[in-house]
């Protein structure tokens, strides 16, 4: 869920006014800096081990872009036969390659078979959390 961001107002001074008065330095909104376009972000959590090479291992949360294009090398969110994978997008002449960690995860589709580009996932949040302080409301804090 986005949030809506206050409008902060400014105070006037009167007489001299010291520069570090006037300065508001705009608050810092994790939202400005990971939501490119609100429309076509969202958020999942990675569900399996396919990707750990990636750096993107089981419970991580994937913020995806579903405005943008895959390129050679993307990480790409798509479903397939009824579900959906993260995968390396690697098109090829004959088929598309979408490369796991290991040659077992590595799904082959050719032309024939139906699969739909679900987003382009742009970054991950990792964990930094330690394991003593997984508790109560921070047991899923970060996707951990």
């Amino acid at each position: 869920m986005l949030r809506i961001r206050k409008q902060v107002t400014k105070r006037d001074v009167l007489g001299f006014r010291l520069p570090m008065l006037t300065y508001e330095e705009p608050p810092l909104d994790i939202t400005d800096i990971i939501v490119m376009d609100p429309d076509n972000t969202y958020f999942m959590r990675m569900g399996s081990e396919a990707m750990t090479a990636y750096h993107i291992l089981p419970d991580h949360v994937l913020v995806i872009d579903r405005g943008l294009r895959p390129v050679q090398g993307s990480i790409v969110v798509f479903f397939h036969e009824g579900s959906f994978y993260t995968r390396a997008y690697c098109p090829d002449e004959k088929c598309l390659l979408l490369k796991g960690s290991r040659p077992a995860d590595t799904i082959e589709i050719n032309k024939e078979e139906n699969w739909t580009c679900w987003g382009v996932v742009m970054l991950t949040l990792n964990p930094v959390l330690p394991a003593a302080l997984k508790t109560g409301r921070y047991l899923r804090v970060c996707a951990c």
